[in-house]
């Protein structure tokens, strides 16, 4: 499929690399079909790119990245809607919010996205954990920088 991007102009998406949201993502219900597409500076930050509307794209990224340990403990009920059995046979990624000032990028590992590579659906899990925010710091303080004003510790993925 031809979809014209915002962002990133004219793409040619494979019918297969677009997964569906079933249950949409949080704030945005309406809109199931995304596609994930690497950034084309490289890095470890993606995009999920949504078919329609094209003006609609989040920064995503694997939390195992900035939080080597973090993991997504979830109940086989919560994978069910996305026929996903394992989680380990699924990959997961975190929305981003990326200020002007890019070291205060935060993760919302709250609400980490789980896809099912195989059957090309995906969905946003909310977490009960303590543990986790929606805006986690994915970049520890500097230490010549006074009382912390940068951005926190980072997490990974599961």
């Amino acid at each position: 499929m031809r979809i014209v991007t915002t962002r990133f102009g004219e793409l040619d998406v494979p019918d297969d690399y677009v997964y569906r949201f079933p249950e949409g993502i949080l704030g945005f219900s309406g809109i199931e079909l995304y596609f994930v597409l690497n950034n084309p500076k490289g890095g470890p930050f993606q995009w999920l790119q949504a078919v329609t509307p094209t003006s609609l794209a989040f920064v995503v990224c694997d939390p195992t990245v900035f939080m080597p340990d973090y993991k997504v403990r979830v109940r086989p009920e919560d994978l069910a809607s996305i026929d996903l059995k394992d989680i380990a046979a699924g990959f997961v990624l975190v929305i981003l919010t990326v200020p002007r000032d890019p070291k205060e990028i935060t993760a919302n590992l709250q609400g980490p996205l789980v896809f099912n590579p195989e059957k090309r659906l995906a969905k946003q899990i909310v977490l009960n954990d303590p543990a986790f925010t929606t805006r986690h710091r994915i970049f520890a303080p500097s230490a010549a920088t006074p009382s912390g004003a940068s951005p926190g510790a980072g997490a990974g993925a599961s």
